[in-house]
Parts: structure tokens; C-alpha cells; sequence
């Protein structure tokens, strides 16, 4: 999935409940390398094997070629790209980075402080300038619109917090990341059937009352890291909360609902396969801290959503996104499509249960994947190698991308939904 050139990176198409991007394809310096940074530095420390720490470099170094003048990262927008300023993403790049940079200090290694100073060029000359709101005390989401994400701002702080620990100086932490915690704290519920969730956003000082177990997980880091600096429990009892609201609301399955509303009323589908790891490492992030949730089911259905040549699927269910109605059999094509901005947050997890001084198995993973799925309720066939990604309905071509460039070759108007 990575691209040589016009830009050094890992592309691919991008499918996600907001909006699917099936058009560009080009390398992307979004919330993937929070994911894949982490990932080859799990294997790093697990194996003792240098090859991983380079890998996890050259990503580094991918986000320290692209990022603009202004400090901030080209095609940072994940399913909106191509554009700039992406949130939660920019500051999830900085999270990779800042994992990086302490791997390398810790080895004496001076190039973690290019790691660093990139880091600290992008939250301290683009993100904190531009959405600072010092009226609220917390991170915009839009630099001329009052709002609020609390997943995305909780992404924020925890870019704060790693790059205080590098640096030492901790005037950000209580600057920024901790009231913008304490503006978080205010959006989850404190009781009922919901008690545990986190509202959506708010725009304009009105509260947008969905409630997505995904984004909930999200906060769980950051509250942690909150915990840690502070000592006050009302980080870590928030973060406890969320994920017993998540795990409230998981399926037999072991799969996760995408939405909730405060009557009651559920948007199951689509349910996350590769993003399901974020929830999982979440709740595994909080056992030292009392958290009891089961992570095997969900363990099971990610390891489930693999195809034969590494890929994971994104998700079950886009193909009911509309109608909620239980999926077919088949799964529909953006539900097997792999997205690296997805499959990162699978690759990270994976990696992170790796026991410390192992051999990693030799193993004979096949170049393709030929797989059986679905559009808009026809059969169709997936192809992917390591030159192309293709979707076919009998003899016909609807897409194809060729790997390593920046706009799909053939995107018909049949791959377009309501």
C-alpha cells in the first residue's frame, strides 16, 4: 500500500460511515501513522530486530518530508481528502511520531529530536494557533465555528502529554491538555442506559446527542494520560465508564454497534472489523485500573475480517448503512475493502499482544485476495494483488486502483451511495 512518489507514504482508497473516498488514492499523512508508527515499534521491542525500528523511521520520515511550512501535513483529512488541517488526524501523526522519538532518545539516537521538533512545529505553530478557543478552554474543531469533538480533542491531548514527556517542558500539559480534559469530561453521561457515553460534538453550543462506542474508546488514552500527571481518579473513573458503555453495547459477536441515540434507538451497521482494536486496546489499556471486559470475542471477530494477503476488512454492514436491516450473506465491498487508516488500529493491537524476545513465524502469505461480495445487493468480485485493487460485477470493470498512484484508474458512478 505504500507510494514512491509524488509524495513517499501509505495510500489507498478509504471507506468510513461519514463519507467514502474511492476517487484519491495518493499517500496520506493522516491518523494511519498513528497506527503503523506504533505498530512497527511493538515489533521493534518485542523482537529486538532493527528492520522494525527503520520501518517505523521511514514512516517518520515520510511526515517530516511532507509537512508544509505552515507545520502542517498534506492529505491529513482521511475520507475528505485531499485537503489539509485533518482533526483527529494531524495530532494522531504527531502521537506516531512522539512514540517514535522516545524509542530513539531512549537509544541515544539523535534523530528523534527531528521526530520531536516536527511534533512540536505542528500543535505549537498550526493546530493550537489557529483552534485554540481560550473563552471555552478547548480545542475547536473549526477555527471560525465554536465547536467541540471530544474524541478529536481528546486525540490533542494526548499529543500534548507525549511531547511534554519528551521535552520536559510540561507548561502545555496544564496550557492545554488538561482543561481541554475537563471540557471533555462535561460531554459524557453521567447516568441511565447511556451512563458512560460521550456526546458527538456540539456546534454552536448545541450538543449533538449521538452516542458511537468507537469514538468513546477514543477519549480512553488521553484520560489515562491525564490520571498519570494529575493522580485524580475523575480521569481514570471516566475512562472506565466509557468503556463499560462500550462493552454495554457490544454484540455475541464480539462486534461493536456504530450508533446510539438517547431514545434507545440503535444504528448497528456498519460494525467496525479493523477499528474494533482501538475499543479492544482501550479496555486492555484499563485492566490495571479495574476494567474486566472480555476482549476474546472481539479478539475473534477482528482476526475473522483478515484476508489471505494481510489486509482486514473495514467493517460488516455498510451495505444496511441505510436501511438497518440485517446484512446477507455476502459482505458488501467497502465492508472487505482494507483501508490503511483502518487497518493500522488492527496492525497496532496485533503487534502490541506480541510476547517480549519472540521469533516471529516464516509464513507463505499468497499475493492475492479473490473474494465474493456484493453492491448494492448484485454479486460482485474482489481482486487484490500486490499491483491492484479491482471490484468487478460479472464482466465488468467498476474500479480499479493501481497501487502506488495517487487517483484510482476507473471509479464508476455504480460505486456511489445515497
Amino acid at each position: 500500500m505504500r507510494a514512491a512518489a509524488p509524495r513517499a507514504g501509505y495510500g489507498g482508497p478509504v471507506a468510513h460511515w461519514w463519507k467514502n473516498n474511492l476517487q484519491f488514492t495518493g499517500a496520506a499523512l493522516d491518523w494511519r501513522y498513528e497506527g503503523i508508527i506504533n505498530a512497527y515499534l511493538n515489533l521493534y521491542r518485542a523482537t529486538n530486530d532493527r528492520r522494525w525500528l527503520e520501518k517505523a523511521a521511514r514512516a517518520g520520515d515520510d511526515l517530516i518530508a511532507g509537512q508544509f511550512p505552515s507545520g502542517s501535513y498534506p492529505d491529513s483529512s482521511f475520507e475528505q481528502n485531499p485537503y489539509t488541517s485533518g482533526r483527529p488526524h494531524e495530532a494522531a501523526v504527531d502521537i506516531g511520531l512522539c512514540a517514535l522519538a522516545a524509542v530513539l532518545r531512549a537509544e541515544g539516537d539523535p534523530r528523534w529530536q527531528r521526530y520531536a521538533q516536527t511534533v512540536q512545529h505542528n500543535l505549537y505553530d498550526y493546530l493550537i494557533p489557529r483552534l485554540w478557543d481560550e473563552s471555552a478552554r478547548s480545542l475547536r474543531d473549526a477555527r471560525h465555528l465554536p465547536s467541540f469533538v471530544p474524541n478529536k480533542a481528546a486525540t490533542f491531548c494526548e499529543a500534548v502529554f507525549l511531547l511534554a514527556d519528551l521535552t520536559g517542558d510540561a507548561a502545555g500539559i496544564a496550557r492545554y491538555a488538561l482543561p481541554t480534559l475537563d471540557a471533555i469530561l462535561k460531554f459524557q453521561v453521567q447516568t441511565g442506559d447511556l451512563a458512560g457515553a460521550i456526546y458527538q460534538n456540539q456546534l454552536n453550543g448545541v450538543r449533538v446527542a449521538r452516542f458511537m462506542p468507537y469514538y468513546a474508546a477514543r477519549v480512553v488514552p488521553a484520560m489515562l494520560y491525564g490520571y498519570a500527571h494529575t493522580g485524580r481518579a475523575v480521569y481514570v473513573d471516566a475512562a472506565l465508564q466509557a468503556l463499560r458503555f462500550c462493552y454495554r453495547w457490544r454484540d455475541p459477536d464480539g462486534a461493536f454497534v456504530q450508533m446510539i441515540y438517547p431514545n434507545g434507538r440503535v444504528n448497528r451497521y456498519p460494525r467496525w472489523v479493523a477499528g474494533a482494536a482501538d475499543i479492544v486496546r482501550a479496555g486492555d489499556l484499563l485492566k490495571p485500573h479495574g476494567f474486566d471486559g472480555d476482549s476474546a470475542r472481539s479478539l475473534t471477530w477482528i482476526l475473522d475480517g483478515q484476508h489471505p494477503n494481510g489486509g482486514v476488512g473495514t467493517a460488516r454492514g455498510f451495505g444496511s448503512q441505510s436501511s438497518q436491516q440485517a446484512p446477507g450473506d455476502l459482505p458488501e465491498f467497502r465492508d472487505i475493502l482494507p483501508v490503511c487508516g483502518w487497518a493500522d488500529k488492527a496492525f497496532r493491537y496485533l503487534t502490541g499482544l506480541i510476547p517480549a524476545n519472540a521469533t516471529l513465524p516464516t509464513l507463505e502469505t499468497p499475493d492475492r485476495a479473490d473474494i465474493e461480495c456484493s453492491l448494492h445487493g448484485r454479486p460482485a468480485r474482489y481482486h487484490e494483488d500486490r499491483t491492484v485493487i479491482e471490484l468487478w460485477q460479472r464482466d465488468t470493470l467498476l474500479y480499479r486502483w493501481n497501487k502506488g498512484e495517487p487517483w484510482a484508474a476507473i471509479c464508476t458512478s455504480a460505486l456511489l451511495w445515497k
